[in-house]
């Protein structure tokens, strides 16, 4: 059994009220980091390897670092709740089942990073959790833990709640920004990062809730100690939204020296496949991420068994590799196809596209066509080569990575399972109605000859 950091009160009666999670320990971090200087938080951030747990996995420690301090100019801690990748819902298992413990994680990281005035932008259609994070503000304040003079230290704190509304956009840190000061959530060039020129052009720190949820228990046990659950660089616990053909979905909180093949099949986390299904594919990390056929996903290019970590998921690059992302975990078993889930992907992306770069305003639109034409029965071989050459044209030329969201699923789809598309464009009259089995490849790795 994994040691929980994050999910080990979840489960204790009343816990989202200040007087429980109080009385199981909460708010200790407060009270230890107001007696440290600023510099020494960050420093145990760093000495953790805590990685920012909403996809990108930069280290957090040393973002927090890059924070400009100009004489007289505010500073902000902003939280990313805007949790909006399809797959991915273990911020919003935080937040509405352990609210205090964001909430004393933006204390403490506040302090750190000198922010007096600190937000929550949460997605829009997490209608029902603003209520219950602004209680959770209020009994904080209402106790001394927030608010002015907090615990009569000196350090002022307020921490607010801004509604989305709804745009997947918004969860890339410029447009999240954008959005906040009240314009259309466009994500911004960079440089300046907001480092430098975040929020109303003040350094601005913005980090996803589970990061700032994971910084209570490092000032709690040190980061020294944080830093040795884990492997390598992969450091701590991490949260897995789990979904998809398995027995058991809901949210995990893993060490991350686990493989993904116990992670399916162990009764302890998702309880494998329904109905003695064979494992088909997994997308291991939120739907922008490469998907990886069975044998791929179960085992490196190494030969070794792939680890639920960053390193190892990302082992050989997209080739054999695919990410550790935002930790949405969805598996499909042996009757799932391929084109239609892609086609769902591409119908997302272009969705939620701002449109402010053409290659992802008229890109995602063509690949969603292209892959309903397939679909449908109607699509010729061409079309492949035309999809791949499409997301190769995306990647790289937008000004957030949206376009490389949009861009990865189609081209791990061709890439690993060229066969069906072309099976899609050989049997039309079926592809309507029959499913597709698991494939054994000898050769996993399927690239178009145009590639």
């Amino acid at each position: 059994m994994a040691r929980k950091l994050l999910l080990d009160k979840a489960n204790v009666p009343g816990i989202t009220s200040f007087e429980v999670y109080r009385r199981e320990g909460g708010y200790r971090s407060v009270e230890k980091a107001l007696k440290m200087a600023p510099a020494e938080i960050v420093e145990e951030v760093k000495k953790s390897g805590l990685r920012g747990r909403g996809g990108a996995g930069f280290p957090t420690g040393m973002k927090w670092s890059f924070i400009a301090k100009p004489e007289g100019v505010p500073r902000h801690l902003v939280v990313n709740a805007d949790e909006s990748e399809p797959g991915t819902f273990k911020d919003r298992y935080l937040m509405e089942f352990i609210p205090h413990l964001l909430i004393e994680g933006m204390v403490v990281s506040s302090f750190a990073l000198g922010s007096n005035v600190s937000y929550i932008y949460i997605r829009g259609e997490y209608a029902w959790i603003p209520d219950i994070l602004e209680k959770a503000i209020d009994e904080a304040k209402a106790n001394g833990f927030l608010g002015k003079n907090i615990l009569g230290t000196g350090f002022d704190c307020e921490i607010y709640v801004q509604r989305g509304a709804g745009a997947y956009i918004c969860g890339e840190e410029t447009a999240l920004i954008e959005s906040l000061e009240g314009k259309r959530g466009n994500p911004r060039i960079k440089p300046p990062f907001p480092a430098i020129k975040g929020l109303w052009e003040r350094p601005t720190v913005v980090n996803n809730v589970e990061t700032i949820a994971a910084v209570v228990p490092i000032i709690n046990e040190g980061g020294e100690e944080y830093a040795k659950i884990g492997v390598g660089k992969s450091t701590g616990t991490k949260l897995i939204s789990a979904c998809g053909n398995i027995n058991k979905p809901g949210v995990y909180e893993i060490d991350m020296t686990i493989s993904v093949e116990d992670f399916i099949f162990s009764d302890e986390y998702c309880g494998g496949i329904p109905n003695g299904k064979k494992l088909k594919a997994c997308i291991p990390g939120g739907s922008s991420v490469p998907i990886l056929p069975a044998n791929l996903l179960l085992t490196t290019a190494k030969g070794e068994k792939r680890l639920m970590n960053y390193e190892s998921l990302s082992d050989g690059g997209f080739a054999t590799g695919s990410m550790m992302g935002s930790g949405g975990f969805i598996v499909l078993d042996e009757d799932q196809c391929v084109v239609k889930n892609t086609m769902t992907l591409a119908r997302f992306y272009h969705h939620e596209s701002c449109g402010q770069c053409s290659p992802c305003r008229e890109g995602t639109g063509w690949m969603e066509r292209i892959l309903k034409k397939i679909d449908s029965g109607k699509g010729e071989m061409k079309d492949i080569d035309l999809l791949w050459d499409i997301q190769r044209k995306i990647e790289g030329n937008t000004i957030c990575p949206l376009g490389d969201a949009a861009a990865w699923p189609v081209a791990a789809a061709i890439r690993h399972f060229r066969d069906e598309f072309e099976w899609h464009v050989l049997n039309p009259e079926k592809c309507l109605t029959e499913n597709f089995g698991l494939r054994h490849y000898a050769d996993p790795i399927h690239v178009p000859v145009t590639a």
